[in-house]
C-alpha cells in the first residue's frame, strides 16, 4: 500500500511550509475577528409538541441567566465573570469569553410563552419550548364528498 500519510518520506520542505503558516498566522491582526464564535454554543430541536434549547454555559450559575421569550424570539443573557483572579493584561491567549453576553434565537414557529420551562445542571442549560396550539400539527379526517363514489348507490 503506498500513500497513506505514514507511509511517506519526510520531507523538509513540507515541515518548513507548516511551521511557516504557523508564524504567519500568529501575526494576522484580523485572526481574532475571522475566529469570532457565538457565545454561548447552542442546540435547537424540534421534539414533535415542544421545541428543546439546550446552551452550554459552564462557570455560571442559574441565578446569573436572564431568559425572555416574545411571540417567536427567545433572548439568554447573562455575564460570565472572571473568577480566576489573573489581570487582563496577564493573559497570554485567552478562548473562554468572558463579560456579559447575549443571544437571540428565531423560533420556528409560535410557542406557548405560558409553559416555558428551564433547567440547568452541569454547565447546560435547557429549556422546553411547548409548541402554540395553532402551530402544532394535526390530523385532519377526509369524508366524501356529494357526488364522490362512496355517496352513489350501488347496482
Amino acid at each position: 500500500m503506498t500513500g497513506l500519510p505514514w507511509q511517506r518520506r519526510w520531507d523538509p520542505f513540507r515541515e518548513l511550509q507548516r511551521e511557516v503558516g504557523r508564524i504567519l498566522e500568529s501575526f494576522d491582526p484580523f485572526q481574532s475577528v475571522r475566529r469570532v464564535q457565538v457565545y454561548p454554543p447552542m442546540n435547537l430541536y424540534d421534539a414533535g409538541d415542544r421545541y428543546v434549547l439546550t446552551a452550554q454555559l459552564p462557570g455560571i450559575t442559574p441565578g446569573e441567566i436572564e431568559l425572555t421569550i416574545t411571540g417567536e424570539t427567545l433572548t439568554m443573557r447573562g455575564e460570565r465573570k472572571r473568577s480566576e483572579g489573573v489581570k487582563d493584561d496577564q493573559y497570554r491567549r485567552q478562548e473562554r469569553p468572558m463579560g456579559r453576553w447575549s443571544r437571540t434565537v428565531t423560533l420556528p414557529n409560535r410557542v406557548d410563552g405560558g409553559g416555558v420551562t428551564a433547567s440547568f445542571a452541569h454547565g447546560i442549560l435547557t429549556i422546553s419550548l411547548p409548541k402554540a396550539e395553532d402551530a402544532r400539527p394535526r390530523h385532519i379526517a377526509v369524508t366524501a364528498g356529494p357526488g364522490s363514489e362512496e355517496n352513489q348507490p350501488t347496482a
